[in-house]
């Protein structure tokens, strides 16, 4: 394994950017306050609704085709900008839906138009950030992988705290350095796979049947971005209950959850970083047929979100109040049995999520849009039922998770077995 390869990169890429994300998110709620940081959360959930669950699925499925079909450099090239121009698509689509959720909630002229045009040139990066992840990570380029995430997260970190030293305290600003670290790192991602081509060893093109060109990838795609699309509106539901509380007093109580939300996320930024290694790895796998590999590789990958899980619970119930105020600022407090609250939803979407990783690397895609279905469905029916603000925006993302977990379980099991039929 030459360096460039190991997936040790994906690991420090992970860690950096988790902690660029939370310099991000904490000097922003230091500089524009609690209720105010209702309002750039709502901007954040959208991005990170729209980056994980629209784009994502495209990094997925690249990385799969990547490791699986053993050809020529130049046609995974060729697959990347075919996974870009659908991204495009799929842009022009969700600033479309943004524009019309922001007319219609309305709110001054200059905040709707900073909000749309952050989010439209956000998805323009993403567009062109995702597919070059994914060709990059299916090759195992996990240097050039982490170089990628870290540029995006990193740059708007920087942004944020070059914004903070200035005495920025309105919300518009730190949208901004949102959109333009996407930009930014849609241009170095097609650029390092660019310089990845010219470099790349030479591979033996195998027999093959060719693959079914633009109506599978959009196939595929589609079912992957319906799936992630509900998790991410999961993932995020708290911010999105939160952030949407009006003015006065329950505002401020928003702006107090939403930074435990905030916090009890970290391994979930970490986790998703980190999926370039163990899905290829586990794809390459399947697709050999390597069985008791897989099994170990399974057992490890379960043992590791189990034990990030149980940690995530228990640090929340011991130090979370402290962790909060000392990490935001003593204007926010948060009960204990609130942030326990949402680190249990957290722990709960880990091993969810997971399990969709894993069964997206088997091949079982079809499974994964009706079990995100039921989860979010079932989290909008806790959502509305529950009458308290905190336990309103925690509960629908344990409830949820939980849902999801049980459908997708049993069939990760059955596709893990040596007698799964190939794919």
């Amino acid at each position: 394994m030459r360096r460039s390869d190991s997936p040790t990169w994906v690991a420090l890429g992970a860690l950096t950017s988790g902690a660029a994300t939370y310099v991000l998110l904490v000097v922003t709620a230091r500089a524009v306050g609690p209720a105010a940081y209702g309002r750039f959360s709502l901007f954040w959930a959208a991005i990170i609704i729209t980056s994980l669950g629209a784009f994502l699925p495209f990094e997925q499925v690249l990385a799969r085709r990547s490791a699986g079909r053993r050809a020529s450099a130049a046609s995974v090239v060729a697959l990347r900008v075919s996974g870009t121009r659908l991204a495009l698509v799929v842009a022009a689509i969700a600033i479309a839906v943004h524009t019309v959720i922001q007319l219609v909630r309305g709110g001054s002229t200059d905040a709707v138009v900073i909000s749309v045009v952050a989010f439209a040139l956000a998805c323009l990066g993403y567009a062109w950030q995702f597919p070059s992840r994914g060709v990059l990570a299916g090759r195992t380029a996990f240097r050039q992988y982490a170089v990628v995430v870290v540029v995006d997260a990193g740059l708007r970190a920087v942004l944020a705290l070059v914004l903070w030293a200035a005495g920025v305290h309105s919300v518009g600003p730190y949208v901004a350095a949102v959109a333009a670290s996407s930009l930014v790192c849609g241009a170095v991602g097609a650029w390092l796979v660019h310089r990845w081509h010219r470099h790349a060893p030479a591979m033996p093109v195998v027999a093959e049947a060719p693959p079914r060109r633009g109506a599978t990838l959009a196939h595929e795609v589609g079912g992957l971005v319906v799936a992630m699309l509900c998790m991410q509106a999961l993932l995020n539901s708290g911010l999105v209950v939160a952030g949407a509380a009006g003015t006065g007093q329950d505002a401020v109580v928003a702006g107090h959850l939403l930074a435990a939300l905030t916090l009890a996320r970290l391994p979930v930024f970490v986790l998703q970083a980190a999926q370039a290694a163990y899905v290829s790895r586990i794809a390459d796998l399947a697709h050999r047929r390597e069985h008791a590999a897989l099994r170990r590789l399974l057992l490890m990958v379960a043992s590791a979100v189990l034990a990030m899980a149980a940690a995530t619970v228990l640090v929340a119930a011991a130090v979370g109040p402290q962790l909060v105020s000392l990490v935001f600022g003593p204007d926010y407090t948060v009960s204990r049995a609130a942030v326990t609250l949402v680190a249990g939803g957290i722990a709960a979407y880990l091993v969810a999520s997971v399990t969709n990783d894993v069964a997206v690397a088997l091949g079982a895609h079809r499974w994964t849009s009706p079990a995100w279905v039921c989860a979010l469905l079932t989290a909008v029916v806790v959502a509305v039922a529950v009458p308290d603000l905190i336990v309103r925006s925690a509960l629908p993302l344990l409830v949820g998770s939980l849902t999801a977990a049980a459908v997708l379980l049993p069939v990760v099991i059955r596709r893990a077995r040596p007698d799964a039929p190939a794919w």
